[in-house]
């Protein structure tokens, strides 16, 4: 039989690798995500981890999902009230209403699970949120603090595990626990799917900011960017009034030159040029 762990990884890598490509994630591995966006996604990731916590709480004395209960080690609550408190300010509690439609499927998602025949499924969102978070999540940490210029150790709450000293060895644990769940057959699909379930899901929550990215604050980086791209176009538009000047300049003086020539102009000249006899010395050469 093949071990959860594999199945686990080998069914989801698909839906992993769209997450990976969604609009949301390119900008953030750029670095293009702004605090006030991130702020945004953390109240989503909060109101995720308030029902999944909850959730893996309710059925700790569930002897398969006991296996991969760490509640001291993996916790995320108290870290993401601290990285909400300090990119939305003391008041972020007012953002976690509205619930969000994405944040909702999401939400419905693991209390479905909770509340099923087989709550064993609820591993499936442990899986794709915690080793995320383990995983990737450490590269997105590294991100947001480069092109934000945060204080050391503020903003990134949720990315630091205090009670795991290496996380790619708590991660070959927590593996190896999966590997020691034992369901049913038809459980382990369901535990499969749900995993496909929650990377949708995940998605879904990318693809609301998707449409907020354009013009919100910008961070740093876009701000250089934008004012360099602002003093090119300045440079360009300068140098193109002076070109027009100086063409309009020549093409001043080239009318000017071709009135000159014109025919009644030309005639006027001449007659001025020209030194036609008075009548008083008319009258003498007449005499």
């Amino acid at each position: 039989m093949t071990l959860l762990a594999v199945e686990l990884k080998e069914g989801t890598k698909f839906l992993h690798a769209e997450a990976g490509r969604s609009k949301f994630m390119k900008y953030f591995f750029k670095g293009e995500v702004s605090p006030a966006t991130y702020g945004r996604f953390l109240v989503s990731l909060y109101q995720i981890y308030l029902v999944l916590e909850k959730a893996l709480d309710d059925h700790k004395d569930n002897a398969q999902l006991a296996l991969i209960y760490f509640p001291e080690e993996l916790s995320r609550k108290k870290p993401l009230e601290e990285d909400l408190e300090f990119f939305n300010g003391p008041d972020w509690r007012q953002l976690l209403t509205p619930i969000t439609p994405a944040q909702q499927s999401y939400i419905s998602s693991i209390q479905n699970c909770a509340t099923s025949e087989h709550p064993e499924r609820l591993v499936a969102h442990s899986y794709v949120r915690y080793l995320g978070d383990l995983s990737g999540g450490q590269v997105l940490a590294k991100r947001l603090q480069k092109y934000n210029d945060l204080p050391e150790d503020k903003g990134v709450s949720f990315y630091h595990f205090a009670l795991i000293d290496d996380n790619d060895q708590f991660k070959e644990m927590f593996r190896k626990r999966l590997n020691q769940i034992e369901v049913p057959d038809e459980v382990r699909e369901l535990i499969v799917e749900e995993a496909k379930e929650a990377f949708m899901r995940n998605i879904e929550i990318f693809a609301e900011f998707d449409t907020q990215l354009e013009g919100l604050p910008l961070t740093r980086k876009e701000q250089l960017e934008n004012l360099a791209i602002l003093e090119k176009e300045k440079a360009e538009l300068a140098a193109a009034k002076q070109q027009q000047q100086e063409q309009d300049s020549a093409n001043n003086a080239s009318a000017g030159l071709l009135a000159s020539l014109a025919p009644s102009n030309l005639w006027n000249s001449l007659l001025g040029a020209v030194r036609y006899p008075t009548a008083e010395r008319v009258d003498r050469v007449d005499a």
